[in-house]
């Protein structure tokens, strides 16, 4: 009888090396987690995000919990340039906006967790999170990128990251999920998608391309 148990303690801790943690990914459950929006470049917040659900997306990154959090405070909208990766998981590493002011959630059903793939239950990561518009810069990370274009945006349009969500413990089996978002040790609270503009030289430039196109067409006319 003490084999069997002693076997059957062995699978379980096998078992839960081999799976992976998981994680509350949706923002909202309080006022101080709910995500914003300004009207002007670096000004201040005026309003929740609103809209129906699909107006904004938002993305989910993931590091060891060796990665460095000064990333908080870098204007840059590409973790992937700071050590993190997008979260893999069955479900994908996106959430949407539902409708309701300044909530979201990229949780498979809405309720039950997100998946991340590489880190197991009850081990620690570092999570930050990039949320946009989706009427000028897409549903997925590579729209974004090709709009974002390292901050030379060409359609003015809301993008933010969040703080680093730093040694979230995940969930997994009888653990429950990790949640990012919170104002517990660690977690980071809502955060707000600045509007980015395009630089005036920007703006120059495909004015006179489309000029450049009118005088083509009149000429070969």
């Amino acid at each position: 009888m003490k084999k069997l148990l002693t076997i059957a303690a062995l699978v379980g801790v096998a078992s839960l090396s081999y799976g992976q943690g998981t994680v509350n990914f949706n923002a909202g459950a309080s006022a101080a987690t709910r995500i914003a929006t300004n009207s002007a470049p670096g000004g201040p917040t005026t309003g929740a995000i609103s809209g129906a659900a699909g107006s904004y997306y938002f993305c989910l990154f993931v590091a060891p919990t060796t990665t460095g959090t000064n990333y908080s405070l870098n204007p840059s909208l590409d973790p992937t340039a700071f050590g993190f990766s997008l979260v893999s998981s069955p479900s994908g590493p996106y959430g949407t906006n539902s409708g309701a002011l300044g909530r979201f959630s990229g949780n498979p059903t809405g309720t039950d967790p997100l998946t991340v793939n590489g880190f197991g239950p009850s081990s620690s990561a570092n999570f930050v999170v990039v949320g946009w518009s989706a009427a000028v810069a897409g549903a997925d990370w590579n729209a974004f990128k090709a709009w974002y274009n390292n901050g030379a945006v060409s359609r003015a349009g809301n993008a933010g990251h969040s703080f680093v969500a730093d040694s979230i413990q995940l969930g997994g089996g009888a653990i429950p999920a990790g949640n990012i978002f919170g104002l517990g040790a660690g977690q980071s609270p809502g955060f707000t998608l600045g509007l980015m503009v395009p630089e005036p030289s920007s703006i120059a430039l495909v004015g006179l391309a489309a000029a450049s196109m009118v005088i083509f067409r009149r000429r070969k006319a």
